[in-house]
């Protein structure tokens, strides 16, 4: 299945693969869906499926080129994404994770940029960016503890880009973002959760792990776009912000994700009988309309993740603003929102027959709902802060 068969042919394709270097094609695709089974019941990616994303090159996609390599546009990324989610999401939620990591590490400084790609641009980085660790500084760097949920991919890491913190009595935490070798980390495998069971994103665990400065940076830095070594660079994708960023790559995968389900669920509508009624199910005209709105909510979907990366690409260019940022990551947001209510409207319908392990409907479903988890798809949050700017106001404590 290719992006042009689940789209259509209906004029402009807003965020698909059109005039992207789309890295994920048939074959690999092919891959990742033969494996997909496999990574549900053993809750990681198999072996299979990672080589066939680093065979395919998508995850040295927004690696630096001075660090080996492709640096490549943000909307590469998402076409990638949101292609490897119509075979697999848990395999595309993991591109979407590792190609996110290298990108964010595009701020961080050239040593460390050499140390992790220099010997190879597919490097694995998971990570989780929440500041779940504790640092303690000390001569010539950081000792770093702490344990840290829904690492991605963590099982086949080589190194971990990890959020900490500096507490001292009376002040408020200093939040440092870290990257640590493998040797200096525990897996947990402890994921046994309802969506994106192979994407194995277990707990990792540090002990006293040692982090010379060079591979550290100030998590104001990194987030807020402020780094110096971001602006090093020959384009300027690591200027990026990286909150509104992140909310679009998570948008990217659901909206794969969604596409691939309302494909089957067409499928299922179009051959199924009421076993009550003892008619074809595609006579109603409720499910008529269920398709309609859903396909229009995912097409919503599309053009507003398109928008979006507009948007980034002026901050990434020096129109950087709070409200910008706010409006990019609620849209972002809002597409995430859009993809899980269109999966939930034609799943409903769908039947008993359309529940059980095996049907991709229902894997969809599960998958899209746990992406809607993520923290950058907190619409009250963002919605706040949006909301806020549309009045003239600061959009307040909120993380953009």
């Amino acid at each position: 299945m290719t992006a042009d068969e689940v789209t259509g042919s209906n004029g402009s394709n807003g965020s698909d693969s059109s005039g992207r270097d789309l890295r994920i094609d048939e074959r690999t695709g092919a891959v990742l869906a033969d494996h997909a089974a496999w990574n549900e019941e053993h809750r990681r990616l198999a072996d299979g499926a990672l080589g066939a994303l680093r065979d395919s090159g998508a995850l040295r996609l927004l690696v630096p080129e001075r660090a080996g390599g492709d640096e490549r546009e943000f909307a590469d990324m998402v076409a990638n994404v949101r292609e490897a989610a119509l075979y697999d999401g848990a395999a595309a939620w993991v591109l979407m994770v590792l190609v996110g990591h290298s990108w964010m590490l595009g701020s961080m400084t050239e040593e460390l940029q050499d140390e992790v790609y220099g010997a190879d641009p597919d490097t694995i980085v998971p990570g989780s960016l929440a500041p779940a660790g504790c640092a303690t500084e000390c001569d010539g760097g950081w000792l770093i503890d702490g344990r840290w949920p829904f690492t991605s991919g963590a099982i086949w890491g080589e190194w971990f880009l990890l959020g900490s913190q500096v507490v001292a009595p009376g002040e408020r935490p200093r939040l440092l973002h870290v990257v640590i070798p493998r040797d200096d980390i525990a897996v947990d495998d402890n994921w046994h959760p309802i969506g994106l069971r192979g994407t194995g994103s277990c707990d990792v665990v540090a002990e006293q792990a040692f982090v010379p400065t060079y591979r550290m940076i100030d998590s104001g830095e990194l987030l807020g776009g402020r780094s110096p070594w971001s602006s090093r660079h020959r384009t300027s994708v690591y200027r990026t912000p990286i909150l509104p960023g992140l909310a679009v790559h998570v948008a990217a995968t659901t909206l794969g994700l969604a596409r691939a389900g309302l494909d089957d669920a067409a499928e299922r509508f179009g051959v199924q009988d009421d076993r009550y009624l003892g008619s074809s199910k595609s006579k109603r005209p409720g499910l008529h309309m269920r398709l309609a709105a859903a396909n229009t909510e995912v097409r919503s979907a599309e053009l507003l993740i398109d928008d979006t990366l507009g948007l980034l690409r002026q901050a990434a260019e020096g129109a950087d603003s709070k409200e910008l940022r706010a409006q990019a990551k609620y849209q972002g947001s809002y597409a995430i929102e859009l993809c899980r209510r269109a999966l939930d409207r034609v799943t409903t319908a769908a039947g008993g027959r359309a529940v059980f392990d095996g049907s991709r409907l229902q894997q969809a479903f599960r998958d899209a709902t746990m992406a809607s988890q993520h923290q950058v798809a907190d619409l009250d949050t963002i919605g706040e802060a949006y909301g806020r700017t549309r009045l003239g106001m600061d959009p307040g404590p909120h993380p953009l």
